[in-house]
């Protein structure tokens, strides 16, 4: 009974009141009364306490009674003129929103719309996406990136029962799923479920400015978070030079079986000086899809770092490279400045923060460009990258550098030609710029061929 009440009432509410010779009023409120009387003469009878219960117990709370129990009004999700009166608030860094694959396509084009309904309806909660999009079928949740329109000055405000609620949100904003990503080249297990946890809790400890280590003692974050954001900066390729090194510096490079973060870990140990590391990237998307628990290093150093608030304060660098076509990418890196990595591969706490200064660079993604690239021109594009990379390392002083196999996962580029561009210029141009360089690539030469490539390039 509660369920067809609650259909019922959505029907009236929301969509036809005046087919049951119901009024609202311009916020959307009608007569407790008036509705009973209105059903019944509909064949829908039902008691007054009985409303009130199905209000009390819906799951997605869809609506209200006034405080004095007199009027009724449905939460959200109405296609009939009303104006709920609801205030703009600030929401979470990402939402959700929950469809079916035939859908995906036209949201692609013109991102999500409105419809009939006042506003496009988005959740906080993973769960409650799954659940609105299996409504329909098999469920693709879209990861909306709201902090980023909230920086672009678009406003959200929330509702009643706790739906977000905006006009539009342009594709821009919008991060696709991905077929999952090979994890060959990462550390960390666990499930997808169990990397959103992480994920969330990391992001709630870069806003609490704090974190627990594992033996109860408070870590202070806010001021390594602030200096890292507010030094973030976006170079393009002509405005970083490279200067030869003045000192007789005899670079050590070696390559090891290990995550960019396990590299980071343990070389912070140890007398390294600047420490810093490339970031696989994602060119349109920060954090790559951390927060939907994909898993490759990108997703691996935001899961464990103040990364990801660093990337928000330079959307300019992903909106670049999401209205321009080439998935060659755009000579474009992010420079951030030492960043506090404060969790392992595996989501622990470390007992003190690393701090690591993060170059954010895209390989271009060579596994989706078809045959209008030739082998001549990747290469020349991912050397460019490459040094570009160095320059930017060698600007900042770097003195011991984290590299990987870059590009050689999911954009597919040759984990040889990889191995080969960056061989080329750490033993040319940039001969000892650098005290250590590490390859940090996971596997061993016999179980992966990206480690394979490299060892022999570095042998």
């Amino acid at each position: 009974m509660s369920t067809r009440i609650s259909k019922f009432l959505s029907l009236v509410l929301r969509h036809q009141p005046a087919s049951f010779g119901i009024t609202l009023d311009s916020a959307g409120w009608t007569s407790v009364d008036a509705l009973l009387a209105a059903c019944a003469k509909h064949d829908v009878r039902f008691t007054r306490a009985e409303l009130l219960e199905v209000v009390a117990t819906s799951d997605k709370q869809r609506f209200a009674v006034s405080p004095d129990g007199s009027q009724i009004r449905a939460n959200q999700g109405h296609t009939v003129a009303v104006e709920l009166e609801l205030a703009t608030a600030v929401p979470p860094a990402v939402l959700y929103h929950g469809t079916v694959d035939r859908f995906v396509e036209g949201i692609r084009t013109h991102g999500l719309l409105k419809g009939q309904r006042h506003h496009v309806h988005l959740t906080a909660d993973l769960e409650t996406a799954k659940k609105v999009g299996g409504r329909r079928g098999k469920p693709v949740i879209l990861e909306v990136r709201a902090a980023e329109m909230v920086a672009a000055g678009m406003s959200f405000s929330i509702s009643q029962n706790g739906v977000w609620l905006i006009e539009h949100v342009p594709p821009a904003y919008i991060a696709f799923p991905e077929h999952e990503r090979s994890n060959s080249h990462v550390g960390g297990g666990g499930s997808r479920g169990s990397k959103v946890k992480i994920a969330q809790q990391t992001l709630e400890a870069c806003e609490a400015g704090f974190y627990t280590n594992a033996a109860g003692a408070r870590i202070e974050l806010a001021a390594a978070i602030e200096a890292a954001s507010t030094g973030t900066e976006l170079y393009e390729l002509d405005e970083v030079t490279f200067e030869p090194p003045m000192a007789a510096t005899t670079t050590s490079i070696t390559v090891t079986s290990e995550s960019t973060i396990e590299a980071m870990i343990r070389i912070a140990r140890e007398p390294a000086g600047h420490l810093a590391c490339l970031n696989f990237a994602s060119a349109r998307n920060p954090g790559g899809g951390f927060l939907g628990g994909a898993q490759a290093q990108e997703e691996s150093l935001a899961r464990s770092s103040a990364l990801y608030p660093c990337q928000l304060t330079q959307t300019n660098h992903y909106e670049r490279n999401r209205h321009q076509k080439s998935l060659l990418y755009l000579d474009l890196a992010l420079w951030s400045p030492r960043v506090p990595f404060f969790r392992d591969d595996d989501g622990g706490w470390l007992a003190v923060p690393v701090l690591a200064s993060v170059i954010t660079c895209a390989a271009p993604n060579a596994g989706a460009l078809g045959r209008g690239t030739t082998v001549a021109e990747l290469e020349a594009v991912l050397a460019r990258r490459a040094r570009f990379v160095l320059a930017i390392a060698h600007q900042h002083r770097v003195e011991t550098l984290v590299l990987g196999a870059w590009g050689a996962g999911v954009f597919r580029n040759d984990p040889v030609m990889v191995a080969r561009i960056w061989k080329a210029l750490l033993t040319g141009e940039f001969a000892n710029a650098f005290a250590r360089v590490v390859f940090a690539v996971i596997g061993t030469s016999e179980t992966s061929a990206n480690h394979r490539a490299f060892a022999r390039a570095f042998a």
